[in-house]
């Protein structure tokens, strides 16, 4: 708490202080005067919580000095110093809701009582203006200026340029950091040491923003030197990225200055390393540039996908990841290209599948600012890319294998057909097999084989005529004439017999 005295008695004014200062480390004296002129003289540089002053003074009383701070509308509580016979005086001060007295002369358990009561009072307003301020600040920080109206804006903005932070120039730094995430009161403890004003916000995504005053005396790069800092002074197990805005004046700006932090984080996301900054980059990335990613994969991706060539594919969208990151995209135009990438690969995937291919979370495709940074989210697009490829390739495996069974039933369709051995061509289980072939066909390897076979007799039916029915049964793969009657009418609704008379 900082604490000013005045009083015209040197003596009395000087043991005083002396007294505040071995009461509590807390206590600090910013200002010894002998008359209330001389604090005048030198308060608008100074920012006390408590004045402690006489009432009773030469040229200025404490009444008028504590009168003329009031209309100055300086946030700062008074306690006064009067003798018994000054009671008048006291009585008065209460218009100025001046609620500490002390007697002289000072007794020591009464001082610290009344420094101990005005301590806890100026930290709760501290507390509750704060909160205030943040709120505020936030309102600002991250509403766009499409959704605050210009009225609420230019009255929160006037509330926020009276408080120090806002009363020269200040410049915002964003903080992304990965797991574990950094709390405000760690932010707090490494930027206590900067000797500026300087205020922690954070967005609903755990994210910080550091709003740091800059005054006319810092240079050039101060604001780069103390995002630097901040990364030197995180754990060596932190990964962090850091955006830096510009100097700005006036909390009006203060959206402008938080987007610009943000585009630049997002600039530093790209970079490999542990823990980086970024300022705002001079370019941003152009429409061209989007379009070029996605001929990359309609003209080099697709093309090789629709050759199944898996090895071309994956080298192509390699180089569309190579390519992406040389943008360095915003976090919405990332998003909005690699689901467009998904949309593309998907429908040239699905036909071929005869099916949905796997699905991918849709937020792990448009949602990289989840991600610590670009190679953790093309790690995750690599791996999601190579599981749709992964199932093509499986599905042009599983269609060779059908194709091999149909191929070898149609040619073995008079031998006695079992399964172990259709499977061990295929080097498939059995069930498996059975169930692959009954995917892509829609029919069991029976009722093919079945079909094959009858299909053979309605030919042989046709152009043999001199073949007796029974005869063409055992040439199709049926010994029994009688179970090849009822098969033959279960295909066709006609015996063998009618079938002939009706296609001689």
């Amino acid at each position: 708490m900082n604490i000013i005295v005045v009083d015209d008695e040197e003596r009395i004014r000087l043991g005083l202080c002396k007294l505040i200062e071995q009461a509590s480390d807390s206590y600090a004296i910013i200002g010894s005067y002998g008359s209330g002129q001389e604090l005048l003289n030198e308060l608008e540089h100074l920012e006390p919580d408590l004045i402690i002053t006489d009432i009773k003074m030469p040229q200025m009383t404490g009444l008028e000095l504590i009168s003329k701070i009031v209309r100055m509308q300086k946030k700062v509580k008074f306690a006064v110093l009067s003798g018994f016979n000054d009671f008048e005086y006291a009585r008065e001060a209460m218009r100025y809701e001046v609620k500490e007295y002390l007697l002289k002369p000072v007794n020591l358990d009464e001082l610290n009582r009344m420094l101990a009561k005005v301590a806890a009072s100026v930290k709760q307003e501290n507390n509750r203006r704060r909160l205030e301020s943040e709120d505020l600040v936030s309102l600002l920080l991250f509403a766009g200026d499409r959704q605050m109206p210009a009225t609420l804006k230019e009255e929160v903005s006037s509330e926020l340029d009276r408080s120090r932070l806002f009363a020269e120039q200040y410049a915002v730094l964003f903080i992304g950091a990965a797991e574990p995430a950094i709390m405000d009161e760690q932010l707090e403890k490494w930027t206590c040491d900067w000797q500026r004003e300087r205020q922690i916000v954070s967005n609903e995504s755990r994210q910080q923003a550091v709003i740091i005053a800059v005054g006319e005396n810092d240079h050039v790069d101060t604001v780069r030197d103390l995002a630097l800092t901040l990364l030197q002074r995180m754990p060596g197990f932190t990964k962090a990225k850091i955006g830096i805005s510009g100097v700005y004046s006036g909390s009006g700006c203060l959206g402008q200055a938080y987007r610009e932090a943000s585009a630049a984080y997002q600039h530093a996301w790209y970079n490999n390393e542990l823990r980086g900054y970024s300022a705002m980059p001079t370019q941003l990335a152009r429409k061209e540039e989007r379009y070029r990613l996605l001929r990359i994969i309609d003209k080099e991706v697709l093309p090789a996908l629709q050759l199944c060539d898996m090895a071309r594919a994956s080298r192509a969208f390699e180089s569309w990841l190579t390519e992406c990151a040389s943008y360095r995209l915003s976090f919405e135009e990332l998003g909005e290209v690699c689901s467009d990438m998904d949309v593309l690969i998907s429908e040239e995937i699905k036909p071929r599948l005869g099916q949905q291919p796997p699905i991918v979370e849709p937020n792990k495709m448009i949602a990289p600012e989840s991600f610590e940074d670009w190679r953790a989210y093309a790690d995750q697009l690599r791996a999601d890319i190579s599981k749709r490829f992964f199932a093509l390739e499986q599905g042009r495996t599983d269609n060779k294998a059908v194709e091999t069974i149909k191929a070898y039933l149609q040619k073995h369709y008079t031998e006695e057909i079992e399964l172990q051995r259709l499977a061990d061509l295929v080097y498939l289980t059995p069930s498996y097999l059975s169930k692959l072939f009954k995917t892509e066909t829609g029919e069991t390897i029976t009722d093919y084989l079945t079909s094959e076979r009858i299909e053979q007799a309605k030919r042989l039916l046709r152009d043999e005529q001199g073949l007796k029915t029974y005869r063409i049964g055992e040439m199709v793969g049926y010994a029994d004439p009688a179970y090849f009657t009822k098969v033959f009418k279960k295909m066709t609704g006609k015996t063998p017999k009618e079938y002939r008379d009706v296609v001689r």
